[in-house]
């Protein structure tokens, strides 16, 4: 096998921090190389092409896409644009992996999964989160009912602001979605697939001058869980954390970290729920002695994880560009529930009821 058929060839728009990270993260990829790149700045796009090797600079989206040596296009743009950067890209028959979220309202998502459909072309969001070593075995766990049922789940995710100045399209709901929609999503993506399908939300928002930069949301689940999700942008990077505890009935597992890289449990159930999840969980995952917890599971630096599962996550929708009848993870329709469930919060807080949501609407896939 030559090189031109081991590898898709992906071509990147966005040439910020994020765009320059994926780059980074394909290089230790076996099937999958970003051969181009574009930016709304042109010289953004030659920098970044030059330090990481890439090959071509291109001078614009259209130019981009009218490559044809790109197989798949990489959208890392501000939420507003990705629906129609993606709609761009299938016009030119182009696959696409797109930055989350997938868009920021239900009619442009709707609307990308219906072309997609329409032109056989594969579309997937980066949720790196399924594809990190703590949330695979977290999920199994759930699933393997050994202490029961799920009862709840809390996230708290007191997050850095540095570099979010107030006019930053963060805080611009027009152009991010808004928190819930923006980051929020995440944490609906990894913790609903554990937890089921959705039936209500409810949610509450806080700000700050101009800034709505603290929110909290509230699901209920149809097998009964409850979840609750605070996000909260008023951090600084050495005091920023985030934790996610799901509770059954005699044992608790916390996950710390936004993609968790330590697991410990507490609970009278936690010395079999140790035992079980260490046989889920993979071999590079350590097991580190500690004196408060007596030990807990170590999946590495957060940079290499994070590096790790974004690669997986591109790599899981190589597979199934490569294999028809297979559906990624983080395919569209296995990640659309969770926007749903990231805009029925938006609409919750905004006006202060509470969201009905069907659950058909919500569910995944297996």
């Amino acid at each position: 096998m030559n090189d031109n058929s081991r590898f898709i060839k992906a071509g990147l728009y966005g040439a910020g921090h994020f765009g320059a990270f994926v780059v980074r993260s394909l290089a230790q990829s076996n099937c999958v190389r970003v051969v181009a790149v574009a930016s709304r700045t042109a010289e953004r796009a030659a920098i970044l092409a030059r330090e990481e090797g890439v090959r071509r600079a291109h001078t614009s989206y259209e130019a981009l896409l009218a490559d044809p040596d790109v197989d798949l296009v990489i959208v890392a743009t501000p939420p507003a644009e990705h629906a129609r950067q993606t709609l761009a890209a299938f016009a030119a028959g182009k696959h696409v992996f797109v930055e989350k979220p997938l868009a920021t309202s239900l009619d442009d998502a709707e609307q990308v999964q219906a072309e997609a459909s329409s032109r056989n072309l594969i579309v997937a969001v980066d949720y790196p989160m399924i594809y990190s070593p703590l949330v695979e075995a977290a999920a199994l766990f759930s699933a393997s009912r050994l202490v029961g049922p799920l009862l709840r789940i809390s996230v708290e995710n007191i997050a850095s602001c540095k570099g979010l100045d107030d006019s930053h399209w963060f805080w611009n709901k027009d152009l991010s979605g808004g928190i819930f929609v923006e980051h929020g999503v995440h944490f609906f993506d990894w913790c609903g697939r554990i937890a089921g399908d959705v039936q209500r939300v409810v949610a509450l928002t806080a700000s700050r001058g101009m800034r709505e930069d603290r929110v909290f949301a509230a699901v209920g689940h149809s097998n009964g869980a409850v979840a609750s999700y605070y996000h909260a942008f008023v951090a600084q990077p050495e005091t920023e954390r985030t934790r996610a505890v799901l509770s059954f009935e005699g044992v608790d597992l916390i996950l710390d970290g936004w993609i968790p890289t330590r697991l410990h449990m507490a609970g009278s159930s936690a010395a079999v729920a140790t035992t079980t999840i260490r046989r889920m969980l993979r071999r590079t995952v350590e097991s580190v002695p500690d004196a408060t917890v007596g030990f807990y599971f170590d999946a590495g630096p957060k940079q290499a994880l994070y590096a790790e599962s974004v690669r997986a996550a591109v790599e899981d929708m190589v597979h199934s560009i490569r294999e028809p009848g297979y559906v990624a993870r983080n395919d569209i329709r296995r990640a659309l529930p969770s926007l749903r469930v990231a805009i029925a919060a938006r609409d919750a807080a905004q006006n202060g009821i509470a969201v009905e949501v069907d659950p058909k609407k919500t569910a995944v896939l297996p």
